[in-house]
């Protein structure tokens, strides 16, 4: 099965206005506050041999936040193990994107692959948090691997790469990862199983494992800078 969801989001009178939802699928995607959408899960899955794409269009001086209603469950299908996630994002100049969704929880037996695309124009931000769990409760964990790529105005920022077969040894259940892009003075540092790098064209990697999703949690939030002005001004 392959479904797709579109959202485009703009500035209107100083307010940001979801101007458009559209598609279906997997997901449904619902306004839930001003400049505000929650995705929420309208079928099973991605199962094996699915495919799932989310397009997010953030047009100039718009701000809007992208949630999701609960965990995805990623399971097998009778015929084939894997499934794909595809996050195809634009942020235009002077507006801001901040994704962060539940937990993917990717059952034994799935094979499961996020594929994450952030093009920035301009002075547009973004902040990209995602967390996987490998494996429900007392049962074994699946395969998932994690590609982001991101580019301001057609220039590379990041390649990142995660697979679970490398970074889930030990009894490592947990694999959380926040990008934000607005952060230039950001400064390597760690807490935990949790490693905070700075880009070279400005921004922040933060990458954290571990057997539990609150301690990783945790770790996570306490290598995010908070600076005072981080976001573009709002739209007059």
């Amino acid at each position: 099965m392959d479904s797709r969801i579109e959202i485009v989001a703009v500035a209107r009178d100083g307010r940001t206005v979801v101007q458009s939802i559209r598609g279906g699928g997997h997901f449904a995607a619902r306004q839930t506050g001003q400049g505000v959408v929650h995705l929420v899960g309208t079928a099973a899955g991605p199962l094996g041999g699915d495919r799932a794409v989310v397009d997010v269009h953030v047009q100039p001086g718009a701000r809007l936040k992208v949630r999701s209603a609960g965990a995805t469950i990623i399971q097998p299908g009778r015929l084939r193990p894997d499934s794909v996630m595809e996050l195809n994002l634009r942020v235009d100049e002077g507006s801001w994107l901040d994704l962060a969704t539940e937990p993917t929880v990717v059952c034994q037996g799935a094979q499961h692959e996020n594929r994450t695309t952030l093009s920035l124009t301009g002075d547009g931000q973004a902040r990209l948090m995602e967390q996987v769990l490998l494996g429900r409760a007392y049962e074994g964990p699946g395969a998932w691997a994690g590609r982001t790529v991101i580019t301001r105005d057609g220039s590379p920022v990041l390649r990142h790469t995660l697979r679970s077969a490398v970074v889930a040894v030990g009894g490592t259940r947990v694999i959380s990862t926040l990008v934000r892009t607005d952060l230039p003075a950001a400064r390597a540092d760690t807490r935990g199983d949790a490693v905070a790098l700075p880009l070279s064209a400005g921004g922040l990697l933060v990458t954290a494992t571990g057997r539990d999703l609150l301690p990783v949690q945790a770790d996570l939030g306490s290598l995010e800078a908070e600076p005072e002005t981080v976001e573009p001004e709002t739209v007059q």
